[in-house]
């Protein structure tokens, strides 16, 4: 008869065992809450938008500086209908000596390329607009490639200064059209990849020129293309338009009540702006205003109305 074994049970290494096991699943937790902390840190890259009021320190310094009173009618920021029509001298511009555009073609912008696919194409070999918007679109528009390998944008309106639209005449409104090796072509609509356009419009300082819900605000024949048309008034004003979904008459109307005391601050990202409205003087040649003297860089654009906006890069 075969003798029986007797089994004697190693609790040791059973609990030895079962210490390995946990040390795994606890390495396992931390690993993946790891992972998912990190994929949230590099998908949360967007800083915020904000708008606040800067008042004036008492102890700023600040400097006297000119501009033409004249220059009332001309910049990025110039509101032009009916009731104040542009006064931009087209021979001037025509001729190359205007200071109000300094105008070019969209052909030579395309043709300086040295590529032989071109990112965007213009309608005509004549259409153009003022140098900076013309910079600006074509950043924006190349990025669109970029982006999406789309390069069916056409830049069909730009500078006219005949046009019934008032507000090409300013030489920063651009139309969009789109126009697809196959199928027809049509004017701009912020649809699939192309909404990518109307987006980020906003971070190459365009906004959409005649957005819904602001009829009241535009000439009742402005009825075609309103998806496609886009205007030009540099990147804090088109940042604070767009976040506040108002147009560019809301726009002017509400800067007035910021001044040097009490300027209008844009925070976006690691960039702050600093906006504020001067009255013109309409008694002299001239208006003088004050800026802070730690100023980097601002500008100075009229409103074609009653004033100017400064805008201080910081």
């Amino acid at each position: 008869m075969a003798k029986k074994r007797n089994y004697k049970i190693r609790y040791d290494r059973i609990l030895g065992a079962f210490a390995i096991i946990i040390i795994i699943i606890i390495l396992l937790i931390t690993g993946c809450s790891k992972r998912n902390k990190t994929k949230k840190e590099n998908t949360n890259t967007t800083e915020p938008i904000s708008f606040s009021i800067d008042d004036a320190d008492v102890n700023q310094a600040y400097m006297n500086v000119s501009i033409e009173t004249r220059k009332l009618h001309a910049g990025n920021l110039i509101l032009v209908n009916e009731k104040n029509p542009c006064l931009f001298d087209t021979q001037a511009v025509e001729d190359g000596t205007s200071t109000e555009i300094n105008f070019v073609t969209i052909k030579s912008m395309l043709d300086a390329k040295n590529t032989s696919v071109k990112p965007y194409t213009a309608s005509d070999w004549e259409v153009g607009l003022d140098r900076e918007t013309a910079v600006a679109m074509d950043n924006w528009f190349t990025a669109f490639y970029q982006e999406t390998g789309l390069n069916d944008l056409r830049m069909i309106g730009g500078y006219k200064p005949e046009s019934a639209d008032l507000d090409f005449q300013t030489g920063r409104t651009i139309t969009i059209g789109i126009f697809p090796e196959i199928g027809s072509s049509y004017a701009y609509k912020p649809e699939g990849n192309y909404a990518w356009l109307q987006e980020h419009a906003q971070e190459y300082g365009f906004i959409l020129r005649y957005p819904e819900n602001k009829e009241i605000y535009f000439d009742e024949t402005i009825t075609e293309r309103r998806t496609a048309t886009f205007r030009y008034v540099g990147i804090p004003s088109a940042i604070y338009m767009t976040q506040k979904n108002i147009c560019l008459e809301e726009f002017l109307e509400e800067i007035k009540e910021y001044t040097l005391e009490n300027m209008l601050m844009i925070t976006n990202a690691d960039k702050t702006y600093h906006m504020y409205y001067i009255p013109a003087n309409m008694n002299d040649t001239v208006t003088t205003f004050r800026i802070p003297d730690d100023r980097i860089y601002y500008e100075v654009s009229g409103n074609n109305i009653d004033g100017f906006i400064v805008t201080i890069f910081q």
